[in-house]
């Protein structure tokens, strides 16, 4: 009965901490640095979150340890739906398996709030490379091995593993070079310190557009509306790379122990910005799949995805615990 008592009395007051929610403005902890995707998430629909919440949305980077500086930051916060954070798939299916000194699970610490968007990964090289296609680039590879740098947001990011399992796949050998952030390390690509990277349009639109940087194939199963000239990996002609390689995604989570209602709320809020026209064609102008789910759907796909990632992790030998 007790138990029962305690329930009740936490679901009262849930409901009537959501009734009054927000009435302050609210943190968005973005665990990696300034600048391309990790900023482009949020900020698209930022405007129309706030306008439904009638509060601020104030956007912090905690970045640091693969964004687990950020997310220990988010777990240690009050539960009351004005700590969030905006989180990539290597923050709660990924780095639990590749950073052996976490302090939190973040299946278990953090609430899945809503799956946001999806982010297909694009092969993108400087143009000096002397590869057009992804057949040319695959074969300069093999001709040059251990001479062609790729960059990352930072070490067990997606985009870092993908490009492993790329290059694992078409029997590659290339060169990892990590950064604190999608900005610098494109910043990298067009510099030429690095010759490629596995990334979301997002990151590299401007330099798409002005041609610094160039765009390979898309590991998706269909072109983006964006960039209707880039072919698929299949489409080039490598269906199983196709198959092998990942997308991203970003959603959004609070803290272990925020009130359910204050979750819903912020779920249903997110749908509707997200299902607005024009917040939607600036998603996609940028190569990206707004979604937004419920707090349920979001957390159901996490086990089977984390399961499928160590299993991954630990047949490249990455695997820590």
């Amino acid at each position: 009965m007790k138990a029962l008592a305690s329930f009740v009395l936490a679901c009262l007051v849930g409901s009537a901490a959501a009734q009054d929610y927000p009435s302050k403005p609210i943190r968005l902890v973005i665990p990696f640095g300034p600048g391309s995707l990790a900023d482009a998430v949020p900020r698209l629909m930022q405007p129309a979150l706030e306008a439904k919440l009638g509060q601020r949305i104030v956007i912090e980077h905690r970045p640091g340890a693969g964004g687990n500086v950020g997310a220990q930051a988010v777990v240690s916060a009050p539960p009351d739906g004005y700590t969030l954070m905006m989180a990539a798939t290597n923050n709660l299916v990924i780095n639990q398996f590749v950073f052996d000194d976490m302090k939190f699970d973040p299946l278990q610490d953090l609430a899945p709030v809503s799956l946001v968007v999806e982010v297909p990964l694009i092969l993108q090289t400087h143009p000096a490379l002397p590869a057009t296609s992804l057949a040319e680039f695959i074969a300069h590879a093999k001709a040059n091995p251990g001479k062609l740098n790729f960059a990352s947001p930072s070490t067990g990011t997606l985009p870092h593993l993908a490009m492993e399992i790329f290059a694992r796949s078409a029997g590659l050998s290339l060169v990892h070079v990590p950064f604190k952030g999608g900005a610098p390390a494109m910043n990298a690509l067009i510099a030429n310190d690095v010759q490629a990277m596995l990334i979301g349009y997002a990151t590299t639109a401007g330099q798409v557009r002005s041609g610094q940087v160039r765009p390979i194939a898309v590991a998706s199963s269909a072109r983006l509306a964006a960039l209707p000239q880039v072919p698929t990996f299949g489409e080039a002609g490598f269906p199983d790379l196709q198959a092998a390689v990942p997308g991203n995604w970003w959603g959004m989570v609070a803290p272990k122990g925020t009130p359910a209602p204050i979750v819903a709320r912020l779920a249903s809020e997110i749908r509707t910005a997200l299902a607005d026209p024009a917040t939607r064609k600036k998603y996609e102008d940028l190569g990206l799949t707004p979604v937004g789910s419920s707090p349920e759907a979001f957390a159901a796909g996490l086990p089977e995805q984390a399961r499928k990632w160590r299993s991954v992790l630990q047949s490249m030998g990455r695997l820590t615990n």
